[in-house]
């Protein structure tokens, strides 16, 4: 059971991690690793049952009088055959990367929220307009026109506003970044598309590019499906080294952006 030891190693690792962080409970800084943390937790167990079943068809597990239960049986055909078994583990994966993006970024959202100043939020917001003023020359609009234009161009809340431009607006303020800007922003625009995939199942829109992460090489063609190379398949430790490294990049953003006060998870009950 080598890969359910590598998830609960790599859980371990992050638990003794979140310990040597310096902040509490509650702020948005230290939950995001305790989201990760019980993300990574909830593949562990239904991966603990694939592995489970691939005993009892090796015949290394009995479950002796159970044996017949119909819900034993279905622990059987999980690895019955290579179709059960994709469809089984692809879904573990799907639900890694939908959640660890999700945690990513709600988190990014709430660490902006508390560590933008206004006139930074009210740029993050404004997003459309300044776009529009780009494509607009000079001379088409009055000062009085593109007052009255921006508020119904500003978007209401951060959450609505791409994560690229929240990611690059932490980054610019970044003091003493332990790592590559260039590469993670590369990593973090193309996990954000991975991630989007997932909702037209898997099926790509948007201009062709492809993407090494180490020996693991993702292919994006325009309207077609998403192909990549995983030097680890059939293991889980391509997407667990995914989520690694978005943990880390969130880690050093954190870390080289100071704020002294809470920032907390939003709407705490």
């Amino acid at each position: 059971m080598k890969n359910s030891d590598f998830i609960i190693k790599w859980v371990d690792k992050l638990k003794t991690e979140m310990n040597e962080l310096p902040f509490v409970e509650d702020d948005i800084r230290m939950d995001f690793f305790g989201m990760i943390n019980d993300i990574a937790y909830c593949y562990y167990r239904p991966y603990l049952l694939y592995e489970i079943s691939n005993l009892t068809n090796d015949n290394k597990l009995d479950f002796g009088s159970l044996k017949d239960n119909k819900h034993i049986k279905a622990i059987e055909a999980l690895s019955k055959n290579s179709v059960s078994k994709k469809s089984h583990f692809n879904s573990l994966n799907r639900n890694l990367i939908l959640d660890a993006w999700s945690t990513f970024e709600i988190s990014v959202n709430t660490f902006c929220q508390g560590v933008c100043d206004e006139g930074e939020i009210d740029k993050l917001l404004s997003h459309k307009f300044s776009d529009l003023k780009k494509i607009i020359p000079r001379d088409k609009l009055t000062e009085s026109e593109l007052s009255e234009i921006k508020p119904k161009l500003k978007t209401k809340h951060l959450t609505h506003v791409p994560i690229i431009r929240k990611t690059d607006a932490l980054f610019k303020k970044a003091k003493g970044y332990s790592r590559n800007i260039e590469d993670d922003k590369k990593f973090l625009s193309f996990f954000g598309r991975l991630r989007n995939t997932m909702h037209s199942n898997f099926i790509y829109y948007g201009n062709s590019f492809e993407y090494d992460f180490g020996n693991a090489k993702f292919k994006f063609d325009n309207e077609e499906i998403v192909k990549w190379y995983d030097p680890f398949e059939p293991t889980p430790k391509l997407y667990f080294y995914l989520v690694g490294n978005l943990k880390d990049i969130w880690k050093a953003l954190i870390s080289s952006i100071k704020f002294d006060g809470m920032i907390y998870y939003p709407n705490l009950a």
